[in-house]
């Protein structure tokens, strides 16, 4: 059921929030979309629809399962997608043409269940009994392992099997516009060997053995992996050409050795990595390339690392000892510039989605209060960071220009935050007792957000129009 909630009760519920004193009059309180407790919230990639589960109950000897609802951001009935789906990472998720799919009563002893596709327009289509893992592609393509096979289905289509991917369990589709799909599957001995199927058939090419991650570039263009991993050491990170042009070399390259986690910048191929890696303290040697090109060493003892969405700038947290412990949030504004020292206590940090800044947290109170929101320039002179709000306990930067964010303020109960949005130089009150975590601007542009609201009189999923 959807209701409305009155001008006046909103205009006391948003009174009540305290977004620092740089916060304005409150815009709006949103539009509730759907009445009642809920969880998992995420948006269709292009914002048009929100999904979420809803309804969860224990059920005895398979743990929670919920009801999978979608519903247009702008309001509408819900559609019930599937039933018996498990409130944990990986049980439903968007393709890139705006369906949706799930897996749904599965069995707690084979892992086992249906699997479910919903596409706007239409009505929900079981499109395997017995199956255990799926992922979508960027054109609306569902791939899926069913009774130990691997399959692949076009948007409406039948599942037609890949030859060679039994034993898969893990498995991704290259970016648009390569046509790719890549998987770890056990190999023989059950030691993981990543398999990659260029153009979507015939047999795949086994690109390395005892992996222990992959990721395709943002371009889908290479395939990067840790490989040679054995118990007690890290792996070698190798790259392979994902279509390579007749005649040039198919197999892969070797970057580095010993290398931990490792990640692609968001929006070009260009890696950054951490090497000599030592696991006990999540700790080594942060290093940078694009593939063919030589290495830039940034610096050792990194903890955690960003590349801005181009691939020209770099943020991470580096330990150091001089002057007392501390963990210094640095950044380089292109690959193999000098770093600058932002601060020494960060906490988390992420470039805003246009590269322009970097956003941070720092200064947190050990009381659980929260910590300090910065925004620093990305590239050019060293500036002053500006200093956005406090009691922060989470951000997201919108898609596009970045210009908006929703901010999460720790709230003294633990339980739940209170939700603002800045947005024009101030800080606006959203809601306050938002389930954290919940909170999304919606593509392509961020100029509305989603949450679900948590308090006994607005409990449910809510969208606003920000200003």
């Amino acid at each position: 059921m959807r209701t409305r909630t009155t001008l006046a009760a909103a205009a006391a519920l948003l009174a009540s929030l305290s977004c620092t004193p740089r916060s304005a009059p409150p815009v709006q309180a949103g539009k509730r979309i759907s009445e009642g407790a809920a969880t998992a919230l995420s948006a269709s990639p292009d914002g048009s629809h929100l999904a979420w589960l809803g309804g969860c109950a224990a059920v005895a000897g398979k743990g929670p399962a919920c009801s999978l609802l979608v519903a247009p951001a702008a309001g509408g009935a819900p559609v019930r997608v599937a039933e018996g789906v498990a409130p944990a990472p990986g049980s439903h998720a968007w393709s890139g043409d705006g369906s949706l799919s799930a897996l749904a009563r599965r069995d707690p002893a084979s892992g086992a269940g249906e699997l479910v596709v919903w596409r706007p327009g239409g009505e929900p289509r079981v499109l395997a009994r017995r199956a255990t893992l799926f992922t979508g592609g960027p054109a609306g393509e569902i791939a899926f392992v069913a009774d130990g096979d691997l399959l692949v289905a076009s948007p409406g289509g039948a599942p037609v099997r890949l030859p060679g991917g039994g034993g898969a369990f893990e498995i991704a589709f290259a970016p648009a516009p390569a046509r790719a799909l890549a998987a770890r599957a056990r190999g023989a001995g059950g030691s993981p060997v990543l398999l990659l199927w260029r153009g979507l058939a015939g047999e795949p090419a086994v690109v390395a053995r005892d992996v222990g991650s992959f990721a395709f570039s943002p371009d889908g263009g290479w395939l990067a992996a840790v490989a040679d991993v054995a118990p007690g050491t890290e792996g070698n990170l190798v790259v392979v050409p994902v279509s390579p042009p007749a005649g040039t070399v198919a197999g892969p390259v070797t970057v580095a050795r010993a290398v931990g986690p490792f990640h692609w910048a968001p929006g070009a191929a260009r890696l950054a990595w951490l090497e000599g890696f030592d696991a006990r303290v999540h700790a080594g040697r942060l290093a940078s390339a694009r593939p063919g090109e030589a290495p830039v060493i940034h610096g050792d003892r990194v903890t955690a690392f960003e590349l801005a969405p181009g691939g020209d700038g770099l943020a991470y947290v580096r330990h150091v000892t001089e002057g007392g412990y501390a963990a210094n949030l640095e950044l380089s504004p292109s690959g193999a510039a000098a770093p600058v020292t932002l601060t020494r206590d960060a906490a988390a940090f992420a470039f805003s989605p246009d590269g322009r800044f970097l956003l941070y947290r720092a200064g947190c109170a050990p009381s659980g209060d929260g910590c300090a929101l910065f925004r620093v320039p990305s590239a050019g002179p060293p500036r002053e960071a500006e200093r956005l709000a406090d009691r922060v306990a989470s951000f997201a930067a919108a898609p596009g220009r970045g210009e908006r964010l929703l901010v999460a303020l720790a709230r003294r109960d633990g339980a739940s935050v209170d939700l603002c949005a800045w947005a024009g130089g101030r800080l606006v009150p959203l809601d306050g007792k938002v389930l954290p975590g919940s909170a999304l601007l919606l593509p392509p542009e961020g100029k509305r957000a989603a949450w679900i609201g948590t308090a006994p009189e607005r409990s449910g999923v809510f969208v606003a129009d920000l200003p």
